[in-house]
């Protein structure tokens, strides 16, 4: 049986004040699709319909609402390791310098 609702949790990468999660709370509340909310100071987390809702639009929301998300340092360091691995068989194959038609 498919499950109608879908929850995330979302970590900010500090502590949120008050004002922040009323600013989250409003923000939140006008989405519709959203079955629960709950916003602490520590974490937000969302139930909502995946027929109305998806996570890329709740994330939206918190953009909107100014929330700090926690930063993926694992993303980051695939990306870095990316670039590097670029950099490296660049090298490799023009010895550090431009190619010929572009020297």
């Amino acid at each position: 049986m498919d499950t109608l609702t879908s929850i995330e949790k979302f970590m900010p990468e500090r502590t949120l004040n008050q004002n922040e999660i009323k600013h989250i709370l409003y923000e939140l509340t006008g989405l519709n699709g959203i079955t629960m909310l709950n916003v602490e100071e520590d974490y937000v987390r969302v139930e909502y319909y995946q027929q109305l809702l998806s996570s890329d639009l709740v994330k939206d929301a918190l953009v909107r609402a100014g929330f700090p998300f926690v930063h993926d340092a694992r993303v980051q360091g695939l990306l870095n390791k990316f670039i590097r691995k670029i950099g490296e068989d660049n090298n490799k194959e023009f010895g550090g310098k431009p190619p010929k038609c572009c020297g």
